[in-house]
């Protein structure tokens, strides 16, 4: 039988070799030696291919191993997180037992392969192989899925490590205007010593499109307020309402505007959610549905009808403005806020 006719029965992934007859031989089959040659290399192909997926299984827990390092680090900031950590290390328990899972198909497509071979070894005419051609191209279709899963896990890892680099966030001092001071190691304090409205950023935005959590952040006022807007921007340009922007006044005004001035939302204006020194107020967004929250002092305040734009796909920025001389806030990004994330 020609070489042409012998590929025609099986695919290219086993390298064109003729599993079923070898050159030279007669028409009464392949030799024992043939057969044990192709035995051998197809050994080496699943010898290579457990390999690759030992590799895998090898960097998703060096991975795992050095997030939990990572969060050995972190223990005193983090042990008002238990209910999250104890989330977390679910989802953690959950991928092992998917990648487990993996491993167990893995296996039964490998023992599919084996019976399969054996099959060709038993038949020898073009109908069958023809079968046995299918079920290959099925079988490489589930290994295409199972790599799918792998590179999900993957994305969950870095979900939960861009969640914690937002925990340690602070006020950005390079674009900070000349009349505001930050104060403290950790540049969470911003003072204001001249006049006008004057905001300052956050050193890193919120991405809604990276993740499934929920961002949020509190300032305390710690001196006199006067008029001061805190928040989320579109960008760090910002500087004043009237431009995209979620922002809570100290008169007790919740807003979310446009360049044009226009209310997304009807305003909504509580002289219940007026603030001034020692208030602690927040605002945050659930990144699964996009939902604005404000908070004062522990409590959540009626914001249900406050959403980012499904068509939005950029970044929010925090920020906070000060307009009086002597105006002093300290912000808290996490991870012991006096609102409880927890009952959302």
């Amino acid at each position: 039988m020609s070489k042409r006719r012998r590929n025609a029965f099986f695919p290219s992934s086993f390298g064109g070799e003729d599993i079923g007859q070898t050159e030279g031989s007669s028409g009464g089959g392949p030799s024992l030696a043939d057969h044990q040659q192709q035995q051998t290399k197809l050994h080496e192909k699943y010898a290579k291919m457990e390999m690759e997926f030992n590799v895998i299984k090898l960097e998703l827990e060096n991975r795992a191993l050095k997030a939990e390092l990572k969060q050995k680090e972190m223990i005193d900031e983090l042990k008002a997180l238990k209910k999250k950590m104890a989330k977390m290390e679910e989802q953690k328990e959950a991928a092992e037992e998917r990648f487990s899972q993996f491993q167990n198909d893995q296996k039964k497509i490998m023992e599919k392969i084996s019976e399969l071979e054996k099959q060709r070894r038993q038949q020898q005419n073009e109908n069958m192989n023809k079968v046995i051609f299918d079920q290959f191209s099925q079988l490489k279709n589930d290994q295409k899925t199972l790599f799918a899963k792998v590179s999900e896990l993957e994305k969950e890892h870095e979900q939960r490590k861009m969640l914690l680099n937002f925990r340690k966030n602070c006020w950005d001092a390079t674009i900070c205007p000349e009349e505001i001071e930050i104060i403290g190691d950790k540049n969470l304090i911003v003072n204001h010593k001249g006049k006008g409205r004057r905001p300052v950023f956050a050193k890193h935005p919120i991405s809604l499109d990276n993740s499934s959590d929920i961002f949020y952040f509190e300032i305390t006022v710690l001196k006199k307020i006067g008029d001061s807007t805190f928040g989320f921007a579109f960008k760090p340009e910002q500087t004043r309402l009237g431009e995209p922007t979620y922002a809570y006044e100290n008169n007790g005004s919740l807003k979310a505007t446009f360049i044009n001035g226009t209310f997304t939302f009807p305003q909504r204006i509580n002289a219940k959610y007026s603030y001034g020194v020692g208030d602690t107020v927040g605002i945050g967004v659930i990144c699964a549905n996009r939902q604005i929250i404000f908070t004062k002092n522990g409590q959540r305040l009626d914001s249900s009808d406050f959403f980012v734009a499904p068509s939005f796909g950029g970044k929010l920025f925090p920020f906070v403005s000060l307009v009086h001389s002597g105006a002093e806030i300290e912000a808290n990004f996490g991870p012991n806020f006096q609102f409880d994330l927890t009952t959302l």
